[in-house]
């Protein structure tokens, strides 16, 4: 098979998956705590050496987009336009939702994914499918920004419900089986082998971040340079 790349660092936990060449996955998490400076670049080294990968091999990548966080999101797609223009691979752009709702094979489609919550708002997907084909609910292009009323509509007809503890007060008392979102590196290599087989790459220029709002950095280097 193949060597496909595939980097989640969207999140406080994620990491590293690669496909080697004998068909095998081979994984390295990163968490919270061995993300401090710059862990993804080694981490995908380390995956290649164990499987007697170069890059050159390399016949597709995929990064989670997010929402995320903003340091780890910027990471993230920076280090995937340099390999894909540099070794002249295709790249796959995978919403972080989808990656929560592929990492859970339990619950039933449609899943409803919460990520991002902040004062009285979330970012919201419904992600349709059973596990190994889950996708983005039709007309979804990664997902809506939605307030309390909002939330409690979009979710009307979910099975359950991903979300982390920073999901607004407001939007409590929904009903569903609420499961706490793992975004396992592996669950993107899966998708992002989809993607590659059905012709879903993206130009690396045009790779960009899921930002439901102004991230706060830029925000703060706005009011600071005027």
């Amino acid at each position: 098979m193949k060597p496909v790349l595939a980097m989640e660092v969207s999140q406080r936990n994620g990491g590293v998956a690669l496909r080697c060449p004998d068909g095998g996955v081979l994984v390295e998490r990163l968490t919270s705590s061995t993300r401090r400076g710059d862990a993804l670049m080694p981490a995908v080294e380390s995956l290649c050496t164990k499987a007697g990968v170069t890059p050159a091999m390399l016949s597709g990548i995929g990064v989670s987009i997010g929402p995320g966080g903003f340091t780890g999101l910027r990471i993230g797609i920076a280090a995937s336009k340099m390999l894909a223009w540099s070794l002249g691979v295709p790249v796959i752009a995978v919403p972080t939702a989808l990656v929560a709702a592929e990492s859970d094979t339990e619950p039933a489609p449609p899943m409803a994914v919460a990520l991002s919550g902040k004062d009285d708002t979330c970012w919201l997907s419904i992600v349709e499918g059973e596990p190994g084909q889950r996708v983005l609910a039709s007309g979804q292009a990664g997902g809506q920004l939605v307030d309390a009323a909002g939330f409690q509509a979009a979710i009307a007809g979910a099975t359950c419900l991903l979300a982390d503890d920073h999901l607004p007060a407001s939007m409590a008392g929904h009903g569903l089986d609420t499961r706490a979102p793992d975004f396992r590196p592996e669950s993107l290599l899966e998708i992002t082998e989809r993607g590659l087989a059905g012709n879903q790459a993206v130009d690396p220029l045009h790779l960009a971040p899921i930002y439901p709002r102004e991230p706060e950095a830029v925000r703060l280097w706005d009011a600071r340079e005027g």
